[in-house]
């Protein structure tokens, strides 16, 4: 009499039950992300001035600025990168302006108008309030700000390069590498003398955030 052996049936279904009941971990797929680093080096005043990124509370922050206007007159946008720290008050912004576009239309440049902007603008004039090009914001470790003048007499220069345009799910981004030579001028509030400092060997890398 063959013996049937009632085990290896039993055994099969446990090992089917068992594996149907495992829950399969799903991984998502990566997000993308841009990196986002930045420094500054170069001469204030033929003193070294060196800003990392993470390094002493350094950070890079970019921002913008809109003047709005009803049609038929265009809106404006203008650009700005800053690297200050927690442990200073020292820090020191760029700004670029400006897009124009038809506010009726959009609420902001298109992101063709943005990146066309960024990689067209690489020698700009130099502006107050970066209204129609560059402007360089200084502030020293006393906490004075120090701004450079469109109509300043003194030798002023900038260059933008490695402009290029990325993006991520938090926004598009216009990175660059820029380099610039400039006086820059505060008004004493007491005496009203003019004061100037250069600015000058400068390397500077960030990014502008539509």
């Amino acid at each position: 009499m063959k013996r049937v052996n009632v085990f290896l049936p039993i055994l099969a279904i446990a090992v089917f039950l068992l594996n149907s009941c495992i829950e399969h971990e799903v991984v998502p797929p990566p997000i993308p992300q841009v990196e986002l680093d930045c420094y500054f080096d170069g001469l204030i005043s033929n003193v070294p001035l060196t800003l990392t990124q993470n390094v002493g509370g350094v950070t890079g922050s970019a921002a913008k600025a809109q003047n709005l206007m009803p049609p038929p007159t265009f809106s404006s946008e203008r650009y700005f990168f800053t690297m200050s720290s927690t442990q200073t008050p020292r820090s020191i912004t760029i700004g670029l302006g400006s897009v124009y576009w038809d506010g009726a239309v959009e609420t902001q440049p298109t992101v063709s108008q943005f990146n066309n902007f960024h990689k067209n603008t690489l020698t700009p004039n130099f502006s107050n309030g970066a209204m129609s090009g560059f402007e360089v914001k200084y502030v020293d470790v006393l906490g004075n700000v120090w701004l450079s003048d469109e109509f300043s007499t003194n030798f002023q220069d900038v260059t933008f390069s490695n402009v290029s345009q990325e993006a991520d799910a938090s926004g598009e981004y216009s990175l660059f590498h820029c380099t610039f030579d400039c006086y820059v001028y505060r008004t004493d509030p007491v005496t009203l003398v003019v004061d100037s400092m250069r600015i000058q060997c400068t390397d500077f890398q960030g990014w502008f955030k539509r």
